[in-house]
């Protein structure tokens, strides 16, 4: 005779994949979820290719100070005599005798906007390259991973959407803001995956409310000539150019 045999255990082929029994307790391998808490939303840690956009903003940095001094007028700046009279004028420290040129008129000037940007980018910039040449060097010292190959090539993933905005204003003269945009509201969340017919219809009526919106209502500005719409009737073409 042979002896019964569960059915259950049919289904599994090692022993290992049987369930718990009731003297053991089941344990998963996955962590469990943690409460977000709002203050780490914005938490900042750096990754491992932080020292290479580092890097790269402080070149930007520096290549913009270092053209700041033709580039934005400076050489034909004008300044008061005695600047620092001038400015204990200002804050009404000392009086000063005859004509004073408004301090408005100084900051009209095409370089003082400039100035002001590098004065807080480039330390700002240098001080962040420090620290994150700090944070290699730690990861070095600890025999962690340095390699930026995965951050890097995010990076430059990123700017395969950059193409396809630049392919979207590259549309607009030719095919309409209206079959631009919808075509771009379709296509962006196809690529990003989702690509059911319910997300389909979804990106599509989104992209024609933003017409409806933007252009029907609001009336932004579009080109004046577009091919498609030139090749319709005359008040079609109207229609179309006033309202899509």
């Amino acid at each position: 005779m042979r002896a019964p045999v569960d059915k259950n255990n049919d289904l599994f082929l090692f022993p290992e994949g049987l369930p718990c029994t009731q003297a053991e307790q089941f344990r998963s391998e996955c962590p469990p979820d943690k409460k977000t808490k709002v203050e780490d939303l914005f938490q900042f840690s750096r990754g491992r290719g932080d020292l290479h956009i580092s890097i790269i903003a402080a070149c930007l940095a520096l290549f913009f100070f270092a053209m700041f001094f033709t580039q934005t007028g400076w050489d034909n700046r004008k300044l008061p005599d005695g600047v620092a009279s001038y400015l204990a004028h200002q804050f009404g420290l000392i009086d000063l005798d005859g004509k004073i040129t408004r301090f408005g008129r100084i900051l009209k000037q095409s370089w003082v906007a400039p100035m002001f940007c590098l004065t807080v980018l480039v330390p700002t910039a240098l001080w962040n390259l420090r620290a994150s040449l700090k944070e290699h060097l730690w990861r070095k010292r600890f025999l962690l991973p340095t390699k930026a190959s995965f951050e890097v090539a995010k990076y430059i993933e990123a700017f395969e959407f950059v193409i396809y905005f630049i392919a979207y204003t590259m549309l607009v003269p030719i095919f309409g803001y209206l079959l631009a945009t919808v075509f771009l509201g379709v296509f962006l969340p196809w690529r990003l995956g989702y690509r059911g017919r319910v997300w389909v219809l979804r990106s599509f009526s989104c992209s024609v409310a933003v017409v409806i919106v933007f252009r029907t209502l609001l009336q932004i500005k579009t080109p004046v000539s577009i091919w498609l719409y030139d090749l319709m009737p005359t008040p079609l073409r109207g229609f179309l150019l006033t309202y899509f």
